[in-house]
């Protein structure tokens, strides 16, 4: 009986460390996913704010914070566009965006309506 006994509070004292650790992973995850949601609604805030405005974007002229507000485009994408209008010079042309890597015709199908060069 004896024997019986200390099985049982092995196994009590085994859930409920497993239960403990359970219970602190999935908080660690909910912390983790609520810093990342802290940051989030300034990134909305750009891309909207880009959005409501109406006017296009200059190409050749754009800071990065504009050009990562633009759909298809992130931080390595806009770098390469600055990359490229300091090595190249202007776009001549809204096409001309294609020439940067990692921007094909389906991201210039995204972007022509939102882009202009001036």
């Amino acid at each position: 009986m004896k024997i019986l006994k200390r099985y049982y509070i092995f196994i009590f004292i085994f859930a409920l460390v497993i239960g403990l650790i359970i219970r602190d992973i999935s908080t660690s995850k909910f912390a983790v996913i609520k810093t990342s949601q802290a940051y989030a609604p300034d990134t909305v805030n750009v891309i909207e704010e880009a959005d409501t405005d109406g006017e296009k974007v200059n190409i050749n002229t754009a800071s990065k914070r504009i050009l990562m507000s633009l759909d298809g485009i992130g931080e390595k994408m806009s770098e390469r566009i600055i990359e490229y209008r300091e090595k190249n010079g202007r776009f001549e042309t809204i096409e001309d965006i294609m020439r940067i890597s990692g921007i094909g015709y389906d991201t210039f199908l995204k972007l022509k309506d939102y882009i202009t060069v001036e």
